[in-house]
């Protein structure tokens, strides 16, 4: 018996066969016909276990361990690290988080204690990343839009899983708030890529031109999200 758990995803498609994936968050999928046994898919995936335990190891590997808030952690914040400090204040305040030097500074009362300590530094170092970073974004896609003499309705920075950025119908542009994270020419280059689909609406030869023409390096800025993004954890 296989030693993992996976999800089960059905398809409509008669001719469709078994598939099996491996998602950094999502874990294992199995995508399977409608019309195939349950005994079928789990024979399946008994025989792929070998392999799939496998690459979950390596997977394991590259993921960034949990973040404990403790000081002498460190934090990344566009692409540098900064050594999470922590003052204690003997009068109740809000908790707050700034970056100063090569430290990621936080404050709070010292009246918190155990899960609601951690959860104040948590939110206080959310708190400072999404203000950051929603100024540097929106400097980012403002300088973009006006060389290429267009405009979006509104910018967003939220949690999502598997993707960097979006641009909606209505020109609503999404970030991924793990891009903070990131160094600013690999933030850089998912700006111009969402402003660009602004312009181009798809995928086409035309589209990377464009981009290309404001991000001569994306390809690499592509590989490096490729190969880092399981280090990003926010």
């Amino acid at each position: 018996m296989p030693q993992f758990e996976y999800q089960l995803l059905r398809t409509s498609k008669i001719s469709s066969g078994l598939r099996l994936s491996i998602h950094p968050e999502k874990g294992v999928i199995v995508r399977a016909p409608f019309w195939v046994p349950e005994t079928l898919v789990r024979k399946f995936v008994e025989a792929k276990s070998a392999w799939v335990e496998k690459h979950l190891k390596k997977l394991q590997a590259r993921i960034a361990p949990a973040k404990q808030y403790l000081a002498g952690e460190k934090h990344l914040y566009f692409g540098q690290e900064y050594l999470l400090t922590i003052t204690e204040a003997s009068a109740p305040q809000r908790t707050t988080a700034q970056i100063s030097a090569d430290q990621l500074q936080v404050t709070l009362f010292d009246g918190h204690t155990g899960a609601q300590r951690i959860n104040e530094i948590q939110d206080a170092i959310l708190r400072l990343y999404l203000e950051t970073g929603i100024a540097v974004i929106t400097e980012k896609v403002n300088h973009f839009t006006t060389q290429l003499g267009v405009e979006y309705s509104r910018i967003d920075i939220k949690k999502v899983s598997s993707i960097w950025g979006s641009c909606s119908p209505s020109n609503r542009l999404c970030f991924n708030r793990k891009l903070i994270m990131a160094p600013p020419e690999v933030v850089e280059y998912v700006v111009i890529h969402e402003v660009c689909h602004l312009v181009q609406r798809n995928h086409s030869s035309r589209f990377w031109a464009l981009v290309a023409r404001f991000d001569p390096e994306f390809r690499e800025h592509r590989r490096w999200l490729h190969r880092h993004h399981l280090l990003l954890s926010l």
